[in-house]
């Protein structure tokens, strides 16, 4: 169970490499590039606790709110600044 969210949110987190890299942004949004390390490491965290014991899979909403709010800052301010 834990596979998936590690390609997942691999992949956010090279997608927003890249797109800062091709942007050619002058500073990486410090909040979003925190926000989308939480997510990566409490995501598959979150599912392996879930998985052993069903009553963390309340804990889901963590990864998730800090990688909407990390993708949220950075095209407010990585894109749209």
């Amino acid at each position: 169970m834990t596979h998936i969210s590690l390609v997942g949110t691999g992949l956010l987190n090279l997608s927003f490499a890249l797109s800062v890299d091709l942007l050619k942004l002058q500073t990486v949004p410090p909040i979003a590039s925190l926000l989308f390390l939480v997510g990566a490491l409490a995501m598959p965290l979150v599912c392996l606790l879930s998985a052993w014991r069903i009553v963390f899979r309340h804990l889901f909403f963590i990864p998730v709110v800090s990688l909407v709010l990390a993708t949220t800052d950075f095209i407010y301010k990585g894109i749209l600044s």
